[in-house]
């Protein structure tokens, strides 16, 4: 079905319809500038065209499903008056209320294009959750999939306040604009999804620097930062108790106690390293007070919640400031966005003398001076593998009992 959308106009009476024929959101739909729009631009500007053309619209509802380890979709509702807001819907919500016994279900299952009047008594609502949208005033409503391509279903969903609903020419219309957003949906869809994907393997800060066009291998910059490092304790001896699968349960737990510490205090988590983690809190032009003090909560944050994990797991942080080079960085086939620097160099060699020195948390001078605290302690200087000179290291005071 062509997407020539024919809505009703009414005169000032509203009690004589006359047919219009409207191109406008066709036209508006292939326009360049629609492709570069968010997913919530493109559903509030279908639902603002819609009412302009002539069909009173309470509510659209867009459901569009991702790529993405953590959000099964996205779910995006536009309200008369309100405007937009966007929900974003991890995996376990296919087996929640939002999702069971839902329009969107059914879609989701291959039902096609339904309609459902909401001016009947409650009980007799064909999914009983639509009782939302008809507290809301609404009088029908309208759901469309929306091809997404393998394994991907979208959908959009209308709801109108008029008297008597929706008229035939309308849904009919209304299926013909789900095919017309076919490739919109896709588009968006897709793009959003590999944003998402980026920000979830390169950290938020370099995806954005990818998706700005900083991806020529040797591009990027040098910055001053804090720079975190740390190593998991007990993981070999782990490896030779457990299975593989249940290791890298323990591992996913462990890596979300350090990042969500991480990224909690502002850092930005580079790369996983086998059992280790490399971060960075960069310095702008505040200074690198504030940087320091975040990476320092930060890393007591991490290590009293991989304490609480239990499993006989422990780990070593190490702190440390100084300039790197934070680019992308490989082979032709195969880049890398991180930072490298004498100053990476230090901050894993100094990792490594927690077990010397017998504590959970080191710092070199320089952080230690940034950092602004009086309280740290010397730990005494240290010749470090591969470093010429020897740095003197500092960590946190005994705690008082």
């Amino acid at each position: 079905m062509e997407a020539q959308l024919i809505f009703r106009s009414f005169a000032a009476d509203r009690c004589s319809p006359t047919p219009v024929r409207n191109d406008a959101i066709r036209a508006w739909l292939q326009a360049p500038a629609t492709a570069d729009l968010s997913p919530t631009e493109l559903v509030t500007g279908v639902a603002e065209r819609l009412e302009a053309a002539g069909l009173p619209l309470l509510r659209v509802g867009v459901w569009l499903s991702t790529q993405h380890p953590e959000v099964w979709g996205s779910q995006i509702i536009w309200t008369r008056g309100t405007g937009a807001q966007t929900i974003l819907r991890p995996h376990d919500a296919m087996a929640s209320p939002a999702f069971q016994g839902t329009p969107g279900q059914a879609v989701y299952q291959g039902s096609g294009p339904m309609r459902c009047r909401l001016d009947v008594p409650r009980s007799e609502l064909r999914f009983p959750v639509l009782a939302e949208v008809a507290d809301l005033g609404a009088i029908d409503y309208m759901i469309v999939p929306i091809p997404g391509g393998p394994s991907l279903v979208h959908w959009i969903a209308f709801a109108t306040d008029r008297a008597g609903g929706f008229h035939d020419d309308e849904l009919a219309g209304l299926v013909g604009l789900g095919m017309a957003l076919t490739f919109p949906f896709r588009l968006v869809a897709a793009r959003d999804a590999s944003a998402s994907l980026l920000r979830v393997y390169l950290g938020p800060n370099a995806a954005e620097r990818v998706l700005a066009g900083e991806f020529h291998r040797g591009s990027g910059e040098t910055i001053e930062a804090a720079i975190w490092f740390c190593d998991l304790r007990g993981f070999t001896s782990l490896g030779d108790r457990v299975t593989p699968r249940e290791l890298v349960a323990v591992l996913d737990r462990y890596f979300e106690a350090v990042a969500g510490a991480i990224e909690d205090r502002g850092g930005e988590i580079l790369k996983f390293i086998g059992d280790a983690t490399l971060a960075i809190f960069p310095i702008g032009d505040g200074g690198p007070v504030d940087p320091c003090r975040r990476a320092l909560a930060a890393a007591e944050d991490a290590l009293a919640a991989v304490a609480a994990l239990g499993a006989d797991l422990s780990m070593g942080v190490s702190l440390h400031v100084g300039p790197v080079f934070y680019g992308n960085i490989g082979g032709r086939r195969r880049l890398d966005f991180t930072v490298i620097g004498a100053a990476v160099n230090e901050v894993c060699r100094v990792e490594s003398l927690c077990k010397v020195v017998g504590v959970p948390l080191l710092m070199t001078a320089r952080f230690a001076r940034d950092v602004g605290r009086s309280d740290l302690v010397p730990a005494g200087r240290h010749a470090l593998k591969g470093v010429t000179a020897e740095l003197e290291i500092f960590r946190l005071p005994a705690p008082r009992h």
